[in-house]
């Protein structure tokens, strides 16, 4: 979750890695540091919280070779002492890391009876400690690296800069992601290459376990495990290269809610032919599975639906963290589709590492060109959202909602229809996000700040909006919000409705539309403040205190359902005062189990 980068070369390091830094922010913002290397010595900046620091205010000489990180606590408290990088005890290098140390605890008490001392409560302190304790074994500071790296249990990538040797960087890669990216007489290192690809898009992806060594503006990179030199292929990214900006905007997320009016578009920007290969491989799989965690998971759901309902595909939902009674049945002739924004989610990989030694097939839907989900997969489809750098998704769930629906229309098809009933949907959020809209949804903000506990009833097509609505306003509002299938209303949940308990009504023009009526009528009757959620038909029914209509999607109403929700989390977050970019306790790009 936290993010790493490193620079070498002939511009000035705090500057690159200060920049790589605000970019990977998203993965985590409880503390920051740089160190650089000047001359024979390792100078260090670290602070609490999100950076705030400008690079004229840092403390640092202006230098060639620096590294830096970004903190999403696991072991040990945000403190100063706590954050990374950190020093060895002679202060001959530096190391920050990513990931989490499975076997810390041993390892420490191992450590601990040889004398080692310990400063932090971090596990990334045992490994500067494994280095040290390599250093009296080894030849050389990489086959230190190297035998201590191979001690650790678990996900984890580490950055190490030398002193004693002039632009020296030393990584290592297992699980958590590192990309390398190749300038002119300069080399960067990054969880991300959107950390870099102002100055270069050349770049290497590693594989797990290799230890890549810079010196200067060269590198070798090794097998980890064998301490064997290894070729590397360089790849040339195709993305367009986007600033990262808030533009006009206040957040991030504003801005990404609005972009939603062109990326529904980009999602669907595939040819015919180009899908065609992965539903000749469905049709033919034993038994498709999609998995996905979080907002991602919401967004599998809905592409299952989307398959089994407009194409009767046999497809099961499953979480990533959940599989694990599915592992034992998943076979060779079975397909596992990956839907993940950063293409790194922990979760997920684990279970496609596991598909890829039984010979399952792969197929990912992502947003991050060369990720590691999408250098897994076999089929390979890129929803084209840009940056997204709020850490609540918005246009990357719709994006990634749009092209499942693309899919399960053009298994049937009706792929040209699709394609214009997205670019309806476009051309309509472009009147849609406006200030009229705004201002009916802060009405509905003032009404109900005061509150504590919401309800969101979906059903059928809107089953997973249900979640998807509750968890984006539950991220940045930090209020508690229950999303269910409203079937399960009267089996339990309605025994929590009290008088002035909001309870939203997702409800689009189907078969489902008077299940839903009943069901509102149901905890209205009970005191409950009814909101609905949807198309326009049902704007004036009784049964709703206050309603908020939604562009008309016809197959695509409910994707158009979800958009009130990302709105309303973000102006009850706003009027809460609440840090929307960066809500408490969370990270974008969840690397770490």
């Amino acid at each position: 979750m936290c993010g790493i980068v490193g620079y070498s070369g002939k511009q000035n390091s705090s500057k690159i890695v200060l920049e790589g830094l605000k970019t990977l922010e998203y993965r985590g913002y409880d503390s920051w540091g740089i160190a650089v290397q000047d001359k024979n010595q390792i100078k260090i900046f670290k602070e609490i919280g999100e950076i705030k620091t400008k690079l004229s205010m840092l403390p640092l000489p202006k230098t060639s070779c620096a590294i830096g990180h970004t903190r999403w606590a696991t072991h040990g408290g945000v403190t100063m002492t706590n954050a990374h990088p950190h020093i060895s005890t002679t202060k001959d290098f530096i190391l920050a890391q990513n990931g989490i140390v499975e076997n810390y605890t041993p390892l420490k008490n191992m450590l601990k009876k040889k004398n080692y001392k310990f400063k932090t409560q971090t596990d990334t302190e045992v490994i500067v400690r494994l280095i040290e304790q390599q250093t009296n074994k080894e030849d050389t500071f990489r086959d230190s690296v190297r035998g201590a790296f191979n001690m650790l249990e678990g996900r984890n990538t580490i950055i190490v800069l030398n002193s004693k040797q002039k632009e020296n960087i030393i990584a290592v890669k297992n699980g958590s992601p590192l990309v390398l990216g190749i300038g002119k007489d300069e080399l960067f290192l990054a969880s991300d290459a959107l950390a870099f690809t102002r100055y270069t898009k050349d770049v290497v992806f590693f594989d797990n376990l290799d230890l890549i060594e810079i010196k200067g503006n060269k590198f070798k990179i090794y097998d980890s495990r064998t301490g064997k030199e290894k070729k590397y292929k360089i790849t040339k990214l195709n993305s367009k290269v986007e600033e990262v900006s808030k533009g006009k905007y206040d957040h991030f997320m504003l801005k990404e809610i609005l972009e939603q009016k062109d990326t529904i578009s980009k999602a669907v920007n595939y040819k015919l032919e180009e899908i065609k290969p992965l539903i000749e491989e469905m049709k033919k799989s034993n038994r498709i599975y999609i998995t996905g965690a979080g907002t991602a998971g919401f967004a599998s759901g809905q592409i299952a639906y989307f398959l089994r309902s407009i194409s009767k595909v046999d497809i099961l939902d499953i979480r990533p963290y959940d599989f694990t009674s599915y592992l034992p049945i998943l076979k060779k002739d079975d397909l596992v589709i990956a839907v993940s924004q950063s293409g790194e989610t922990a979760d997920t990989i684990e279970v496609l590492e596991y598909a890829q030694e039984i010979g399952s097939t792969i197929a990912c839907i992502v947003n991050v060109e060369g990720s590691t989900i999408h250098r897994m997969s076999e089929f390979k489809y890129l929803i084209h959202a840009g940056p997204e750098i709020c850490v609540a998704s918005t246009k990357v769930f719709t994006s990634q909602c749009v092209f499942g629906y693309l899919l399960a229309k053009s298994m049937v098809g009706e792929y040209t229809e699709a394609r214009e009933e997205v670019e309806s949907m476009s051309s309509e959020l472009g009147e849609y996000f406006s200030e009229k809209t705004f201002e009916h949804i802060k009405g509905l903000v003032k009404k109900i700040r005061g509150r504590n506990h919401f309800f969101i009833l979906g059903k059928d097509q809107n089953a997973y909006i249900a979640l998807e609505g509750a968890l984006k306003i539950k991220e940045i509002s930090y209020k508690h919000f229950e999303g269910f299938s409203a079937g399960e209303l009267k089996h339990g949940v309605i025994a929590l409705i009290d008088k002035g308990t909001p309870v939203f009504t997702i409800i689009s023009d189907d078969m489902c539309s008077k299940d839903l009526l009943s069901a509102t009528e149901e905890v209205r009757a009970r005191g409950a403040y009814t909101v609905g959620v949807g198309s326009s038909k049902f704007k004036g029914e009784e049964c709703f205190d206050y309603f908020l209509p939604v562009v008309k999607g016809k197959g695509l109403s409910s994707i158009a359902n979800v958009i009130p929700f990302q709105l309303l989390s973000y102006f009850l977050a706003v009027s809460l005062g609440n840090s929307v970019d960066k809500p408490r306790n969370l990270a974008k790009s969840v690397t770490v189990k």
